[in-house]
């Protein structure tokens, strides 16, 4: 029972599942759509949002069109080219095709009655039983042409069958690929934490290194006073701030080494969210492509 349930896209409450074949429930179904109303909110004021936190935003909008869209399709074929849609064009081909059988052989019938009472009176008028006879031969020849009639349509109703199949799986293969477009978002949005880490690490280490600088100023400064009273305490004082300088541009050079791993980060998110969206470009096509009309 519980392959026929997945969590909310939005709250995280299990939402049951459809038993049979067809789009799935995202959003929970016993609140009206708030939650799938919630989502798109949330993902509209993120969307104008500047930096990587708009970008996976309209990422992810994308993704969720796309998954939309075959949905759609999957309903659709679902309805017109499932086994039953096929059974349904079937039958209507073979009544189509039943009643004009039951034409052929009603023009039959009565070419074979007209011939009948053309026989009786042929002693009488021989002309009568002749057009009798070619009317007989025309009611052959439109039984043959019924019958070819017949045969074309099941021909064209396997065809429609054989369609039928290679839609599904076109179909299928598009759910997949929307599948991986969300993978890829996911881990866009891992590699944007990770970077947001990062960039915390590196704000804190500056933020000691402003506190050591203004320590070692304040060292300065006092060793600078006493000098006039004590040389020797002052010579220490000089000793002290020049480590205190050194570690001051020990401080600025790991500052800079952070900023550069921040940049080489953003270079690398700025990538992976390029081939994102080639990836979901690149299946929101296939699915576009696998929209084939219906005959």
């Amino acid at each position: 029972m519980e392959e026929n349930i997945r969590p909310c896209a939005h709250c995280g409450r299990p939402v049951q599942q459809r038993a049979s074949a067809g789009r799935p429930f995202r959003y929970c179904r016993d609140n009206d759509g708030e939650c799938q109303r919630a989502s798109r909110n949330v993902r509209m004021r993120h969307r104008a949002s500047p930096g990587l936190a708009g970008e996976v935003a309209r990422t992810w909008e994308a993704v969720d069109r796309l998954d939309q869209l075959v949905g759609t399709l999957t309903e659709a074929l679902h309805a017109e080219m499932s086994p039953a849609g096929v059974e349904r064009q079937i039958a209507e081909v073979r009544a189509e095709t039943s009643r004009q059988v039951a034409a052929a052989h009603t023009d039959r019938d009565e070419a074979r009655r007209e011939a009948d009472q053309a026989t009786s009176a042929a002693t009488v008028a021989h002309q009568r039983a002749e057009a009798a006879e070619a009317d007989r031969d025309e009611a052959r020849r439109l039984t043959a042409l019924a019958d070819a009639a017949a045969a074309e349509a099941r021909s064209e109703a396997d065809r429609a069958a054989t369609e039928a199949l290679q839609a599904r799986a076109e179909a299928d293969h598009a759910t997949s690929q929307a599948g991986l477009a969300r993978s890829e978002a996911a881990a866009a949005a891992e590699q944007i934490r990770r970077l947001q880490t990062d960039l915390d690490e590196s704000r804190h280490a500056h933020a000691a290194a402003q506190r050591e600088a203004a320590a070692a100023h304040a060292a300065a400064e006092t060793a600078a006073s006493k000098a006039e009273t004590a040389v020797a305490r002052a010579e220490a004082a000089r000793t002290e701030a020049d480590a205190a300088r050194a570690d001051l541009d020990e401080s600025r050079r790991a500052l800079e080494t952070a900023r550069a791993d921040l940049a080489e980060l953003r270079a690398a998110a700025n990538a992976e969210l390029t081939d994102l969206r080639q990836a979901a470009a690149a299946a929101l096509a296939e699915a576009r492509q696998g929209d084939y009309p219906v005959y």
